[in-house]
């Protein structure tokens, strides 16, 4: 027998002890349920409030498919989920997820599945207001909507991985005034992902939870033509601190989008931006340079395990 499913959106606050009530049912042993709340910060920036737009007519159906599939595929015999829309205030829920099952395991998968696909699949905009008055406008989880498409959909690069670096530590962030770190920088011919984590080995591997920059690509043909602009033709791409040096990828049109490279899938976050460092490593002016164009390269999430290996390489 189907699952019951619902999935609605609200412009009033979410009643987590209704909803809870609704899951009840004799043939459930398990019930789980998740309430995600407007955080104080974002990114390092200090949030003031947030809003959330939705277009119903496609959110909806969206929400209500995105239960009903993930119900039947584990089994499940209840499943609940409500978003807010309109202005929120930091400590409010956002969304309300619930399901119940016979067994436990089944009653936790299930719910980490729904939650993980509304917020990369949903057509809801958020705008977050921060503390210093600036707002941005993002899709859920700071991605576009539409990109939580299924893995074996999304598109394999056709590019070469040229070099990859690691660091155990940072030269750059977080030395504003002071000299520049020495911890150094590893060329290595493969590499671990981890989902979720990061590279294994670099300094931002396990940095904090959802990292935007888990892994940065740069491509190499940015890398040339900055040594070509410097006039330095022996510039090592270690200077710029990306981990991955590809070519063949326009990097720029995968923000907020899924792809798989080696196999492996990552979603783009966003730009790297280049910082005035870039003017102390490597020449004057090399900062500006590299914000033009995309040059600076592309930050990403890691969403599944696997190794990279630098293209042909034996």
């Amino acid at each position: 027998m189907a699952a019951e499913v619902s999935f609605s959106l609200t412009d009033q606050t979410i009643d987590s002890t209704s909803l809870a009530e609704s899951l009840r049912d004799p043939s459930a042993g398990a019930e789980v349920t998740f309430d995600g709340r407007v955080r104080d910060h974002n990114d390092g920036q200090a949030v003031a409030k947030l809003e959330y737009q939705a277009y119903p007519a496609l959110a909806v159906p969206t929400g209500q498919r995105i239960l009903a599939e993930e119900a039947e595929r584990f089994g499940i015999v209840r499943a609940t989920a409500v978003h807010r829309t309109g202005s929120l205030e930091i400590g409010e829920s956002a969304v309300w997820v619930g399901v119940a099952s016979a067994h436990r395991g089944a009653a936790f998968d299930a719910a980490r599945a729904i939650m993980e696909r509304l917020k990369y699949e949903l057509p809801i905009w958020k705008k977050e207001t921060y503390q210093d008055g600036h707002t941005e406008w993002v899709g859920p989880d700071n991605t576009p909507a539409g990109t939580g498409r299924p893995k074996d959909t999304n598109p394999e690069w056709d590019a070469d991985l040229v070099e990859i670096w690691i660091s155990p530590g940072n030269d750059f962030r977080g030395h504003h005034g002071m000299p520049r770190g020495n911890h150094g920088i590893q060329g290595v011919t493969e590499i671990e992902c981890v989902a979720g984590m990061g590279l294994k080995g670099d300094r931002y591997f396990g940095y904090k939870p959802d990292f935007k920059g888990q892994v940065t690509f740069i491509d190499a043909d940015a890398v040339d033509a900055v040594r070509r602009e410097c006039g330095k033709p022996e510039l090592s791409s270690s200077e710029f601190r990306r981990n991955l040096v590809v070519r063949g990828a326009d990097l720029s049109a995968w923000v907020g989008k899924r792809f798989r490279f080696q196999g492996i899938e990552f979603e783009g976050s966003e730009e790297c931006k280049p910082c005035y460092w870039m003017d102390t490593a490597v020449a004057p002016g090399t900062e500006n340079f590299l914000k033009k164009n995309f040059k600076g390269g592309l930050r990403a999430r890691i969403l599944t395990d696997g190794r990279l290996r630098i293209s042909g390489a034996p």
